[in-house]
């Protein structure tokens, strides 16, 4: 049986309780009979197509359309159901957010007031427990953070869209900005450091500013989005320091196809490092594409020319390739992307819209939020294989349930 509400869409995403989530019902369809054939698999190709995508976690072919994380109907705003998690102040922005590695905390981080939210135990019907955390030293080391980058052992990476000039007497940039990494631990983040007044960062390197996007590569290596410069900067954090320390003379720091990507003022240009493939790829927002960054190539050039600090080794990477995926046509303002199944998953803030492509750039389906625009930002996969998105404009965070109508 099929069923769908007569009330519009968002009048349910309200009253949210820490303990209870608001639910929209709507209507969508089933998913697919049987478990799949089960095959050996590395990717969606080998498995039948339509019907079946390879589950990578183990390694077998299992049933389910592609994408239909976002649905399997006809992608509008019905399609689905919408489950509002959290809800914080709409002045918080809330952009991106991530999932610990362990599943037991969502933190989630707010542009406009460089705030950071951590939800406990949210999963299944259960919205969990959240509290709103900010760091004493955020003016600089988190000021307006576009995007969240969980990393290795409870550390994670977070970059601000600025020049700087906020921290500067008479509002002039010195764009002295760059990625910082924070910890998950709770006991330790936000508390300041008296001796140095300077929060409770683990890191931070400075040639990053105007940032727009943070993925998370291996060990304590990070990209950035810089909108400065229009090009993707990869840093290397080495051994972290303690927290509030300012010992950043082991890092190195890495440009790469400077004046290349294109960023929007205020926008998320989010990045993903996909490790099967070794490709970066990029909401590259301000040229209207997703691209990847094939980070095998490029040699070593010359010093960076803005050098902030003493780094044990920085450098321009010169003839690295970059192209389209999705080329300019489709997009309008790609903001969020994330890869799963060999797939990938954009959000375009301009139209409020979610969109699956394969790695060719062919649309497998999209889905319509009916969201205003700018709502749509970063977006994370939850343990539960499910989507977990912001709504920017609100202050909210939405979990994509797709829910099944017969034929």
């Amino acid at each position: 049986m099929s069923f769908r509400t007569t009330l519009p869409l968002f009048g349910f995403l309200v009253g949210l309780s820490a303990f209870a989530c608001t639910t929209v019902t709507t209507t969508s369809q089933p998913d697919p009979d049987g478990t799949g054939t089960g095959a050996a698999c590395t990717s969606n190709d080998q498995c039948a197509a339509g019907t079946e995508t390879c589950d990578t976690a183990s390694g077998k072919c299992v049933a389910g359309a592609l994408g239909t994380e976002i649905g399997s109907g006809d992608g509008s705003p019905t399609s689905v159901t919408f489950t509002e998690i959290y809800s914080a102040k709409k002045r918080s922005e809330l952009v991106d957010l991530a999932f610990t590695a362990d599943g037991s905390q969502l933190w989630v981080i707010g542009y406009g007031d460089s705030s950071v939210h951590v939800g406990t135990g949210v999963g299944g019907d259960k919205a969990g427990e959240w509290k709103e955390y900010y760091d004493p030293a955020a003016p600089h080391f988190m000021y307006k953070p576009p995007a969240i980058a969980m990393g290795v052992e409870g550390l994670w990476g977070i970059c601000g869209d600025n020049d700087n000039r906020h921290n500067s007497p008479r509002l002039e940039p010195n764009y002295f900005m760059g990625p910082a990494l924070f910890t998950s631990d709770l006991e330790i983040f936000t508390t300041q450091n008296d001796e140095t007044g300077l929060g409770s960062h683990y890191d931070m390197l400075h040639n990053t500013s105007l940032c727009r996007g943070i993925a998370h590569m291996e060990a304590n290596i990070f990209w950035t989005f810089n909108g400065q410069l229009g090009s993707i900067e990869k840093y290397n954090f080495n051994k972290p320091h303690e927290p509030g320390g300012d010992d950043h003379s082991d890092g190195e720091i890495y440009r790469y196809v400077e004046g290349q990507v294109k960023g929007v003022e205020g926008v998320s240009s989010h990045l993903f490092y996909d490790s099967s493939d070794q490709m970066l790829y990029i909401a590259d927002t301000g040229n209207k594409r997703i691209a990847k960054l094939d980070t095998t190539s490029g040699k070593l050039g010359g010093r960076l020319p803005l050098i902030n600090e003493p780094l044990k080794k920085s450098g321009v990477m010169e003839d690295a390739t970059v192209e389209d995926v999705v080329p300019e046509g489709t997009l309008e303002q790609p903001s969020g992307v994330e890869v799963r199944n060999e797939l990938i998953y954009v959000t375009d803030t301009a139209t409020a819209t979610f969109h699956v492509f394969d790695k060719t750039g062919k649309e497998l389906r999209k889905l319509d939020t009916g969201l205003t625009a700018g709502a749509l930002s970063g977006f994370i996969f939850g343990p539960d294989g499910k989507i977990y998105f912001t709504d920017r404009n609100r202050g909210k965070v939405v979990r994509i349930d797709p829910v099944a109508t017969p034929d």
